[in-house]
């Protein structure tokens, strides 16, 4: 039978296999952690068999599509702030975070305060935090973001912080799949 070339299976891919015979009962709290969203985990875990990252990742995103906009707001408010407080919150999240957001970490003092400031408006703005992948991005770059975001009307935002959190929870499965860690 020929193999799937565009995409990898589960035969070709152990880890999603793992990921599909895993119990649920110990996948559950780790998804928890990984998404913010125990609503989000547990839909996940119900629609293994997977086979594929392409599937899994997929589904995430489906998932994440269809909460609502409170059970979002939930999974960001359990994100640290970019910057200083990145190591806060429970150790698998605190160690993801503090990595992913590594780039963000400046001695630029002008900069720093900017990012803080901006913070402060943005939550004062919409209500709730921002939150951004920073994975691969400066400090300067993720200010330019902020800037960019305050500037959006509620809806956008929202739009925004769902496709930033679906980024961040794809980065997150590929490393527990890769590594069996957050």
């Amino acid at each position: 039978m020929p193999q799937n070339i565009a995409g990898t299976t589960a035969t070709d891919d152990p880890a999603v296999g793992d990921f599909d015979t895993a119990p649920a009962d110990n996948l559950l709290p780790v998804l928890t952690e990984l998404s913010g969203s125990a609503e989000w985990a547990r839909a996940v875990l119900d629609g293994r068999p997977y086979r594929s990252r392409a599937a899994l990742h997929s589904a995430a995103r489906r998932v994440l599509a269809g909460q609502s906009d409170s059970e979002v707001l939930s999974a960001v408010d359990a994100h640290p702030p970019i910057g200083p407080r990145a190591g806060a919150g429970t150790e698998p999240v605190r160690g993801a975070s503090a990595r992913e957001q590594s780039a963000a970490a400046t001695a630029d003092a002008e900069l720093a305060r900017r990012l803080a400031e901006g913070q402060r408006r943005h939550a004062e703005h919409f209500g709730h935090s921002f939150l951004v992948c920073a994975t691969g991005l400066s400090a300067r770059e993720i200010v330019d973001e902020l800037d960019r975001r305050i500037s959006l009307d509620p809806a956008e935002e929202l739009a925004c912080t769902r496709d930033h959190l679906a980024r961040i929870n794809a980065l997150r499965l590929d490393r527990l799949l890769d590594t069996g860690a957050l």
